[in-house]
């Protein structure tokens, strides 16, 4: 397979992503007042075929449908071995469900490394389909999220989370 960029305009700015040779490597949410800077769109086969999965798996998830988004290969390569533990599994917290950093270092196999798995999941390439947003604080507070904290809410939002149970 080919590379392949990847863009998705969504209302709260475009989506931008790098398909690569293995999958999925990354996944840009737009920040509010940041540029996500000039990017050249390449089209491919993967753009056809990876990309119309992807494109059509954010649809659905953000029209509020259930989405695991299980179809989407990634290539997490980039990380390291613990990156990559704490990414996966992250991966498996279900739709509309939250567990704290600490749960998710217990199943990467480092139980007591709870704030190094906070800085692997800052460093998630690909949110929303490797749901970062859905980790929280030990305490039910809202934590950092490399996507800002408006995304943590709009996508906890579509998950069924109430903006009033929501505390940063």
């Amino acid at each position: 397979m080919e590379a392949a960029n990847f863009k998705y305009d969504h209302p709260h700015g475009t989506i931008y992503g790098y398909i690569g040779e293995h999958g999925l490597q990354c996944l840009a949410l737009p920040q509010t007042g940041q540029s996500q800077g000039h990017i050249h769109f390449l089209h491919s086969a993967p753009n056809l075929t990876v990309g119309r999965t992807l494109y059509r798996a954010l649809d659905n998830y953000f029209a509020g449908m259930q989405e695991s988004f299980a179809r989407i290969t990634l290539d997490l390569s980039n990380g390291t071995p613990f990156q990559q533990a704490v990414w996966l599994a992250a991966r498996k917290v279900p739709w509309g469900k939250t567990c704290s950093y600490g749960e998710v270092a217990r199943a990467a196999g480092r139980p007591k490394a709870f704030r190094a798995a906070g800085a692997a999941l800052g460093a998630n390439p690909v949110p929303i389909i490797v749901p970062c947003h859905r980790i929280i604080g030990a305490n039910g507070r809202l934590t950092g999220f490399s996507g800002g904290h408006a995304w943590k809410e709009t996508l906890l939002g579509l998950e069924g989370f109430k903006a009033e149970a929501m505390r940063w």
